[in-house]
Formats: structure tokens, C-alpha cells, sequence
């Protein structure tokens, strides 16, 4: 009883806390100039006013944040077809006892063209639809992080987080393929000074004055701007040669949209809009995450009805690896299937929990994403628990079998005793790079709804001890080694306390024989 007392208290301080609000993009439709915020209805725009008056104010701040001069806002208005001065009653400072204006719809649907951020004010009473919804999280209780009763990963989608969202703002990488939407900035300086902003038409091209249009569809930044250089070389000739006097630059000043599919075991399955740098977790965080039925190894992205690439969320949640995480274009399908094979681990383990399993993975593999054996695991054997199939189980209410499976663990070097790392078992030899710290495992394969318990060394009062009274520095008792002698057990006493008898210590052993009711053999020691 005393132990399961413990064993409670230990499990509240492992508690986590997991906000109950997190965010995912909906699907929205397309926005044209001077038009309704992305998805927005008329009514919803009234509601918006009226529940959050200060609305203006936080477009001016927003403004007075982007660090653009009000001449670049003009100009940028100018170029998305608004007009020019629309943004002007926001541009500096407010006047003193003077609210702001209540935008327009053609105010917020501009300034969510210039990619100011979401416009929530801090009532946070109702949002514009920038692409995030609220979706109430699911808690992880205590009892379940230490038991083990939950699928791992899954919850990594229910929190408050921007991990999952592409960067918008910073440069673009050289290899980012260009698609009508996005828009260009070529930049001439040196011998002449010019600009031309170029917009991708839905045919793929760009215009620049006099020097005609450019297919640069499907090409990436890279590709782009040689194609660009090229192009420009005919008509400014200072461009090119062994002492050029004009040099140039591309850069994407904003990028374009992506409509993908996310289908499958996900909180809200549907169409989304994305940036076209998100990728498949930039979808996936979108539609609210995954469910509790969701396979984490083997989520697909489509693309023109053939997969493209496989997700496995073990990859990036264990080590740190995205390289199944690729950038999505229009039309993808993300489509995550039903689980496969899940196996539970409990007991003396890091990261007790509910795993998936890949064909051809293992024993070995699953105490591996388990994060290993804790310090106090007894190493020697485990025990799985199997669901008997239907044809081999008798009459009875015990439709398991236990399996009981022998370990092996290489023993310590010198210089490793004393030096357990975490994730290592207690005398077992830390392997690098390897969490079983030096045990080994048999290449044991596993069904769906295995369970894997990994036993706990007991407490000292179930092993074997000896304990020491009297006039000694640190009496108790102390766990019990083979060939311990009564010099060893008062050193680990730190000693005799001063005015401590010596020349007499009195022993008292189990008997060999107890059927005469006799508790314990006397022996004194000279």
C-alpha cells in the first residue's frame, strides 16, 4: 500500500499542462481586390465590427509594425489593384481622444493582401478568417504520461503553436518553384537605377517592359533568375561582359497560395488554402491534427494521383528528421490511413506509451522509441502480454498468454562502472547512440495489441539486506552482496562514532532451521 502511495504522488508531479486552444487553418475562398476578406460573409464582417470596435487601432498598429514607409504602402496598394490612398486614415500616429476609423471590408481584404498578420485584437471575442480557427485540445492527464495509456504523437497537432506554420516573412530559398500567384521583384542598380515588379500570370509568364514576356512557371528561384539575367542582358548591355556596370537581383516579394486536400484520419478533413512554402505538417497542423486512429508512419502525399512521398511522424518526433516533410503544390492530396500495428510498453522505460509499428520492426525497435530503460530496470527479462487468436483461445475469462523473454547485457568496462548515462539500465554498458545502453534484445516480432512491461528492481526491503544499530555514523540497512563482510558493512556506516566499544559486536543472522519458532541466531564477534 505504501509503495502504490508513493507510486501516486510520483505520477502528479508529472503532470502536463497542454492548452486547451490551439489553431488550424480552414478552408477559405479566393479573394479578389476590393472584395470580402477571404471567406467572410457580410454578416460575419457586421459581427466582426460590432463585437470588436478597436479594430482600426489595431490596423494602425499592424501598419506602424511593418516598417514600410507609408510611400511603399501606396505603392504595394497600388500594384495588389486597390486604391493608393486607402490605407491613409490609418498611416501615423493617432489623434488624441480621436478613435480610429472602422475599416471596410475593402480595408481588411487590403490589408490581409499586404501580409500584415492576423488582425485580432485582444478581446480575441471573434477572429477574421486569416486561415486559424480555435479547435479545443485534448488534455493529457497524469495518469495516462505515466502509464503509458496514450498513442505517442498524437497530441503533438492539439497544441498552441507556430512550429507547424511556414515562415513568411525572410527570404526565399533558391530552390523554391515559382507558380502563378507569386510575385516578383527585379532589381537593376549600379550605372541605372530600375525596378519592375512582376506578377506570374496564371499562364506562367511575367512582362517587363521592353523586354517582352518570360515563361517562368514551375522553374525554380534559382532557374529564375538566370532565365531573367539572360533575358535583360539583351536589352541593357552594361548587364553583361568582363567590366559590367549594372548589376542584378530577383526576390519574391510575396507567395502565392496553394489549395490542398487533407483526407483521412484527421480532426477536420477538407480542403485548405496554405502558403506555397508550407509543406505536409503545414497541412496537417491545418486540419486540426491527427486522431487517435491515425497511422503516424505512413501518411501519403498525392500528386496527380501518384504519391509522391511518405510522412513518418517517428522520423521527425524522435530524431529532428524532415526529409519526408516535402513542399506542397495545388491540387496535393495528404491522405492518412488507419493504424497498423500498435504496441503498448509500460513499466521502468523513459517514455511509457502506445507506439506504432512498421512492417519488419521489432522488440529492439520499440524499446528504442520508448527512449530505453530507466536506471531502476531489472534487465534480465521482460514479459509480453498477447492477445490470444480466436481459434487457439480456451473457455475462460483469459483469452492472454504471457510470453517471458531473457535478456542479456554486456558487462561494464573499467572506465564505464559508476557512470550509468541516462537511458541506461543500472549495470548495463552505455552504447553510443544506442538508448538500450548496452542490453541485448532478441529480434522478437510483435502483434497489434501487444503489450511489453518491463519489470522495476524492488525496493530495498524485498531484497536481500543486512542492517547495522548502534554506535555507528549512519546506521539502517544496506542491500546485501556476496562475500560482505562485517568490515564492509560498517564502512558503508561511514564508521564507528567516537566512544564506540570496539572490542565487541553482536550479530544477529536468521537461523538455519526455524521450526522450533526461533527468530534469530546470536553471534558475537570479538
Amino acid at each position: 500500500m505504501k509503495l502504490r502511495t508513493l507510486a501516486a504522488l510520483g505520477a502528479l508531479t508529472l503532470s502536463a499542462v497542454v492548452p486547451t486552444c490551439s489553431y488550424a487553418q480552414v478552408p477559405t475562398q479566393g479573394q479578389l481586390p476590393g472584395g470580402l476578406p477571404s471567406g467572410m460573409t457580410p454578416d460575419q464582417l457586421a459581427q466582426l465590427l460590432q463585437q470588436n470596435p478597436q479594430l482600426g487601432n489595431v490596423i494602425r498598429q499592424k501598419l506602424q509594425q511593418s516598417g514600410l514607409t507609408p510611400e511603399q504602402i501606396r505603392a504595394q496598394l497600388a500594384a495588389a489593384g486597390y486604391p493608393p490612398n486607402l490605407l491613409d486614415a490609418y498611416l501615423g500616429g493617432a489623434q488624441p481622444g480621436q478613435p480610429s476609423p472602422l475599416p471596410s471590408a475593402q480595408t481588411l481584404a487590403a490589408v490581409q493582401a499586404l501580409g500584415m498578420g492576423t488582425l485580432t485584437p485582444a478581446s480575441e471575442s471573434l477572429h477574421i478568417d486569416t486561415g486559424f480557427i480555435r479547435v479545443r485540445a485534448e488534455s493529457l492527464h497524469a495518469d495516462s504520461l505515466t502509464s503509458g495509456n496514450y498513442v505517442f504523437g498524437v497530441d503533438v497537432f492539439r497544441r498552441t503553436t507556430t512550429q507547424f506554420l511556414p515562415q513568411l516573412t525572410g527570404p526565399v530559398d533558391p530552390m523554391y518553384r515559382l507558380g502563378p500567384g507569386d510575385v516578383l521583384v527585379a532589381v537593376l542598380s549600379g550605372a541605372i537605377d530600375q525596378s519592375y515588379l512582376l506578377d506570374i500570370t496564371r499562364e506562367g509568364f511575367v512582362i517587363i517592359p521592353q523586354v517582352g514576356q518570360i515563361y517562368l512557371n514551375n522553374l525554380t528561384l534559382e532557374a529564375a533568375r538566370s532565365v531573367l539575367f539572360d533575358r535583360l542582358g539583351r536589352v541593357y548591355s552594361k548587364l553583361r561582359g568582363p567590366n559590367p556596370t549594372i548589376k542584378f537581383d530577383v526576390t519574391v516579394s510575396r507567395v502565392r497560395i496553394n489549395q490542398v486536400y487533407v483526407i483521412g484520419e484527421v480532426k477536420q478533413p477538407g480542403a485548405y488554402q496554405i502558403s506555397a512554402l508550407g509543406s505536409a505538417l503545414t497541412a496537417l497542423y491545418a486540419a486540426g491534427g491527427i486522431t487517435a486512429r491515425a497511422n503516424l508512419r505512413q501518411i501519403e502525399i498525392r500528386r496527380l494521383n501518384t504519391v509522391v512521398a511518405t510522412l513518418d511522424l517517428y522520423d521527425y518526433l524522435l530524431r529532428g528528421d524532415k526529409r519526408g516533410d516535402i513542399r506542397l503544390e495545388t491540387g496535393d492530396v495528404i491522405y492518412v490511413p488507419l493504424h497498423g500495428t500498435r504496441v503498448q510498453v509500460t513499466g521502468a522505460v523513459l517514455r511509457p506509451a502506445i507506439y506504432e509499428l512498421k512492417e519488419g520492426e521489432t522488440l529492439p525497435d520499440l524499446l528504442r522509441a520508448a527512449g530505453g530503460f530507466r536506471a531502476n530496470a531489472a534487465v534480465d527479462r521482460l514479459a509480453i502480454h498477447r492477445i490470444l487468436p480466436a481459434a487457439e483461445r480456451r473457455p475462460g475469462p483469459l483469452p492472454r498468454a504471457a510470453l517471458d523473454v531473457t535478456l542479456a547485457v554486456a558487462p561494464p568496462s573499467s572506465d564505464q562502472r559508476g557512470s550509468a548515462k541516462p537511458g541506461t539500465a543500472a549495470g548495463a554498458a552505455p552504447a553510443d547512440g544506442d538508448p538500450l545502453g548496452g542490453v541485448s534484445l532478441p529480434s522478437l516480432p510483435l502483434d497489434n495489441g501487444d503489450s511489453v512491461v518491463v519489470d522495476s528492481i524492488g525496493p530495498l526491503e524485498s531484497l536481500l539486506y543486512v542492517g547495522i544499530s548502534g554506535m555507528v555514523t549512519k546506521p539502517g540497512r544496506y542491500p546485501w552482496q556476496d562475500g560482505m563482510t562485517l568490515r564492509d558493512l560498517v564502512k558503508l556506516a561511514r564508521g564507528p562514532k567516537i566512544g564506540a566499544y570496539l572490542k565487541d559486536a553482536e550479530i544477529a543472522r536468521l537461523p538455519a532451521d526455524r521450526s522450533q519458532g526461533q527468530l534469530a541466531d546470536t553471534l558475537r564477534v570479538p
